[in-house]
């Protein structure tokens, strides 16, 4: 494992080689992680044909240029070298001069139709044939993808049929009998956090704000964590972030996070194979691989739970994640306990908070208006200090008389944590002030105004120039997984 070229092949070194291809009388190889095309010659000499070993995806020059995760090459009998990295497919050859650069995809997702504006979701192969037309393996969009050359090959898929394709939440508990990741199977473990809520601070200057897209369940420090169901090795690179706080193993459809994988609480490694360790000139280990096709069974072993003091599950496929609660069968996980509304807010279009004129006025409201609540919920075996996300959130306008006014007549449900926004969703679900994580404060103040479930993510507002002059009050929705609503209201008038 490493990285080095050598003109004699001897002492070349790679780090996760995964794909090969011939190339005028060579081989092509994506080193997946040193970030690199390389070359080997028949008589065994190697070097770099693309890419400078940083992680990102930089089109350039070709050992100027960056790859993310290169896992397969290919080439064409026109001459061009394509390459599935990560989201995309990248391509040496189309022009005169030699340059590395993005030929589709980049962001995250599915979307088919023109080359340039097309989704892929972790491409994990790539292969041509003698028409032009270019193959590629998109794995966990468990799709086969093809960039035609005459649009005579594949057929073109809408996001809405997409969509029905995909797994349900009924249908991924039905896969095999629940139970915690720990022992006792099925003794209850405390949630410390659930699907959606906010990670980091939205403050305009986290660059790593998120939504948390697991369920923590908590355990004590060192206890041994298990898998929860059988499930087979797919990634080449399922280990992520060895030694720190985040190290995971990435399963189809399930991620066990924040677990020292296959040793005990000191570091060192227990006696399974599976788990394939480096280890440094004094015998630490350094680095830990699982190879593509390992298999684990429901019960086993994973790891040692690390300072964390808790499992971050995630429940379904990279970027398709589910709400754990709904997607796995958690033995005698409950909850009677409502959630919270501590505080309702009204902003207009331009964030400027709306406030009565004094203590004995009342709110008045004219146009459109962003509606902003602090809320959170708790679930039985919960610490008191435990704040946890909403799972739904909603509001109705009300007259005087408290009867819904046109177009309210049912709640309109705006906020829903069914399955996880797309992460740029963040900023118009939580205003700022919102935080939670390593902050050691947990605020969540959503924008209920707006509209989040699954795909959908648009900003919205309350038009209250729609209203008749006179006395209204808006009521705000929160219900948790199970079932337990709570309303609040804000009065105002519309003059």
């Amino acid at each position: 494992k490493g990285f080095s070229n050598d003109i004699t092949g001897i002492n070349a070194r790679f780090d996760t080689p995964c794909g090969l291809a011939i190339w005028n009388g060579k081989v092509l190889v994506a080193d997946s992680q040193n970030r690199r095309i390389r070359v080997v010659e028949m008589d065994g000499s190697t070097w770099t044909l693309a890419g400078n070993g940083a992680s990102g995806r930089k089109d350039g020059l070709l050992l100027q240029s960056s790859f993310i995760e290169p896992l397969s090459v290919v080439t064409t009998e026109t001459g061009e070298i394509y390459i599935a990295d990560r989201n995309s497919v990248r391509v040496i050859g189309q022009r005169l001069f030699p340059f590395v650069e993005t030929f589709s995809g980049g962001r995250t997702g599915f979307a088919d139709g023109k080359i340039r504006s097309a989704k892929f979701n972790r491409n994990s192969g790539i292969a041509s044939d003698s028409n032009g037309n270019i193959y590629v393996s998109d794995s966990e969009n468990q799709l086969v993808r093809v960039i035609s050359a005459n649009r005579e090959t594949g057929t073109e898929m809408s996001q809405k049929r997409f969509d029905e394709i995909q797994t349900t939440a009924k249908e991924f508990r039905g896969i095999s009998p629940g139970r915690w990741t720990f022992d006792p199977p099925a003794r209850t473990r405390e949630i410390a956090a659930t699907f959606g809520e906010i990670r980091g601070e939205m403050d305009g200057s986290d660059p790593d704000v998120r939504f948390h897209n697991g369920l923590d369940i908590v355990g004590g420090y060192g206890e041994k964590a298990r898998f929860i169901r059988d499930e087979k090795v797919l990634r080449p690179t399922a280990v992520q972030l060895f030694d720190t706080t985040r190290e995971s193993l990435v399963l189809p459809t399930l991620g066990y996070v924040h677990i020292r994988l296959g040793r005990d609480v000191n570091g060192i490694p227990f006696e399974d194979k599976r788990f394939l360790f480096n280890f440094d000139s004094e015998g630490k280990a350094t680095g830990v691989r699982v190879a593509r096709g390992s298999k684990f069974k429901s019960g086993e072993v994973i790891g040692t739970l690390n300072t964390f003091n808790h499992v971050h599950l995630i429940a379904g496929r990279a970027r398709r994640e589910m709400n754990a609660l709904n997607a796995l069968l958690l033995p005698g996980v409950a909850d009677s306990r409502l959630p919270t509304i501590q505080n309702i807010t009204l902003f207009d279009e331009k964030w400027r908070e709306i406030e009565t004129g004094d203590k004995n006025s009342r709110i008045e409201l004219s146009g459109n208006t962003r509606i902003v609540v602090e809320a959170f919920d708790q679930m039985d075996g919960n610490a008191d200090r435990r704040k946890l996300g909403i799972y739904r959130l909603g509001y109705q306008i009300l007259n005087k008389d408290e009867d819904p006014v046109a177009g309210f007549e049912k709640t309109r449900w705006t906020i829903r944590f069914s399955t996880l926004p797309e992460p740029g969703a963040v900023k118009l679900v939580f205003a700022d002030g919102s935080k939670s994580g390593a902050t050691g404060e947990t605020i969540f103040r959503y924008i209920v105004s707006n509209e989040i479930d699954g795909k959908i993510a648009r900003e919205n507002f309350f038009d209250a120039s729609k209203l008749k002059k006179g006395k209204y009050m808006i009521r705000v929705f929160a219900a948790d997984f199970f079932g337990n609503v709570v309303s609040k209201d804000i009065e105002f008038d519309k003059k």
